[in-house]
């Protein structure tokens, strides 16, 4: 039998910028599976773009933080969610995910407190399966690659996972993300995570959100900086990351 989720002991945190129907469709879905949860939305885009004004209607379900400064990017924005929980415990969620009874958060929850975890992730559609990193030509290139650690049944144990997970406010809050990272900060915290603080990761592969992009305009500009990688690997002495298909980039 799985065990009861407290769900209020849970904060859903979601950074967002220049995808308001992406948030406002993720945040009625998180409603619809859980009634009145307690969400985290923080917003670093142009006010025009700002999901509080275009759904103020859903907005007045989250505590939104609609950040003056432009562009701060994931690092900050996440930080600042993180640090708006007051709850023990805190689910990730990216903006333009959607939550459906395939989350199983009961399971993820008892998975968590049973096999002591420091996080717990879901698959993303098809991705979100487990994932390793690992050194090439003499430690300076980092290899990320399909792999676990360990398995139990459909638990794995691994060094990254998607951006959808369950993990204690004040472990998340040590880590933190990288202020200085705006974008391809994912690999850098899972590195951290993972290699530094020696946290234990693990994705459930029976338990899953929904992933379903969406490209709005202003929002892929910001993505595509990769000067923010450069950033990373150069803080952790890389100067090259291979991609699990083969492909790789230089610092």
């Amino acid at each position: 039998m799985e065990a009861t989720v407290p769900i209020q002991d849970i904060t859903f945190c979601i950074k967002t910028i220049h995808r308001p129907w992406a948030c406002h469709r993720l945040v009625q879905s998180l409603r619809k599976e859980f009634g009145e949860p307690k969400i985290v939305v923080v917003d670093d885009g142009l006010p025009e773009h700002w999901f509080s004004r275009k759904y103020p209607e859903t907005a007045k379900h989250c505590k939104v933080i609609d950040l003056e400064q432009h562009d701060v990017g994931v690092g900050i924005g996440r930080n600042a969610a993180i640090d708006a929980a007051v709850t023990e415990f805190i689910f990730l969620l990216d903006d333009d995910q959607i939550v459906t009874p395939d989350l199983h958060l009961a399971r993820v929850y008892q998975r968590f407190i049973e096999y002591d975890l420091d996080i717990l992730a879901v698959r993303q559609g098809d991705g979100g399966r487990p994932m390793l990193f690992s050194p090439l030509m003499n430690g300076t290139r980092i290899w990320m690659h399909r792999g676990e650690r360990k398995r139990i049944g459909e638990t794995c144990w691994c060094d990254m996972v998607s951006n959808a997970f369950l993990a204690r406010r004040d472990t998340i809050g040590r880590i933190r993300w990288d202020d200085e990272i705006k974008t391809y900060e994912h690999w850098e915290f899972f590195y951290r995570a993972s290699h530094i603080e020696h946290l234990q990761i693990a994705v459930a592969l029976d338990c899953s959100v929904v992933h379903d992009h969406v490209a709005a305009k202003p929002y892929g500009a910001l993505r595509a900086r990769p000067k923010f990688r450069r950033l990373g690997l150069r803080k952790h002495g890389f100067d090259s990351l291979r991609y699990p298909g083969g492909g790789i980039v230089h610092a």
